[in-house]
């Protein structure tokens, strides 16, 4: 039994091999453009590729307008009905208060008898 405890293996620490990795979107969008831009210095300027490419980039520039545009639209409507709301309260506060004070008023005054 001696002999087979000395052939025995030991456990030796098992490593955890996980590299964490980071997507970014924007990076990954850049580094296509700078591909993209790099393939037309190798391209002539009057190819079928060139243009559509041309017009992918103009599509995408179109619609970076038009959704900057579309959020600020969004933005412009929802300040104005939290204004109208916040003047619609203030509104009914002080109605509230003018009432309030009228009856207050109406109690110190001496009752009149008829």
């Amino acid at each position: 039994m001696l002999e087979r405890i000395k052939f025995m293996k030991v456990n030796s620490h098992k490593k955890y091999g996980y590299v964490p990795r980071y997507y970014d979107a924007r990076k990954e969008r850049l580094n296509a453009m700078i591909a993209e831009y790099k393939d037309d210095d190798l391209m002539e300027q009057d190819s079928a590729a060139y243009r559509a490419r041309m017009k992918q980039r103009m599509e995408r520039s179109w619609n970076l307008n038009n959704e900057h545009a579309t959020q600020s639209r969004s933005a412009n409507v929802r300040l104005i009905i939290i204004l109208a709301a916040l003047i619609a309260v203030t509104y009914f506060i002080f109605d509230y208060v003018d009432m309030f004070s009228a009856d207050i008023i109406s109690i110190d005054q001496p009752v009149s008898v008829q």
